[in-house]
């Protein structure tokens, strides 16, 4: 048996209840395996069944919704080292809700449903997935929150600002293309870009490519 993916689905958390010397053991039991997509290629369509664990080993996989007017809502982006449709795979019905798409060349690993739940180490393996959905669910949570906002720059700030306390600093980095920004704030791509460049020169922000400065706000008064 290969473990080239041994290190990656141990930064993942699926092993954070199983002791390391049980490690190897654990992964044997799981037989994952690797497919790799090139850029645009869909992983899984709205309505097809998925009863595996994904995870994006490389690259980036973007889930997005579209709607029978051609408009697209994209939901996420899932970086490498992040499992994604982890929902679907859980439920009953196991039926995805989105396209699933690659955003950039990536590789995926894939772990069966089944072959996890006859794991000796199974019962460990549910509760670092329920911990990895409850993470899931406070995204989703996050996103509310930045839709409840009516005003674009309002969105936009919600959102930075979201960033910049998960990574404990002002400089953040957005991994979406401003078109894809534009579609998860569920904004018009020229009012986004106009309303950045906009608040750059407020001071308020600055930005290059996909990296995000949020710059100390002047106070009422200040020169």
């Amino acid at each position: 048996m290969t473990y080239n993916y041994l290190d990656k689905i141990i930064d993942s958390g699926l092993f954070r209840h199983i002791r390391k010397s049980d490690y190897i053991e654990a992964f044997e039991q799981l037989n994952v395996s690797a497919r790799t997509y090139g850029k645009g290629v869909f992983i899984a369509h709205q309505g097809d069944a998925i009863n595996a664990l994904l995870m994006v080993e490389s690259g980036s996989v973007r889930g997005e919704k579209t709607y029978p007017d051609g408009e697209v809502h994209l939901m996420t982006v899932y970086e490498a080292g992040a499992f994604f449709a982890l929902e679907v795979a859980a439920s009953p019905k196991k039926t995805s809700p989105l396209d699933l798409v690659a955003n950039e060349n990536c590789r995926v690993l894939s772990i069966s449903m089944n072959t996890l739940e006859k794991s000796g180490y199974r019962d460990k393996f549910r509760t670092a997935l329920i911990e990895m959905l409850a993470d899931d669910n406070i995204r989703m949570s996050n996103k509310i929150e930045i839709l409840a906002e009516r005003g674009l720059r309002d969105r936009v700030m919600v959102y930075l600002n979201i960033l910049a306390k998960k990574s404990g600093t002002n400089e953040v980095q957005v991994g979406m293309s401003r078109e894809q920004m534009a579609q998860y704030l569920c904004v018009n791509r020229s009012a986004l870009s106009n309303e950045l460049n906009k608040m750059k020169r407020e001071g308020l922000i600055d930005f290059r490519r996909g990296r995000f400065w949020l710059l100390e706000q002047r106070q009422d008064g200040d020169e």
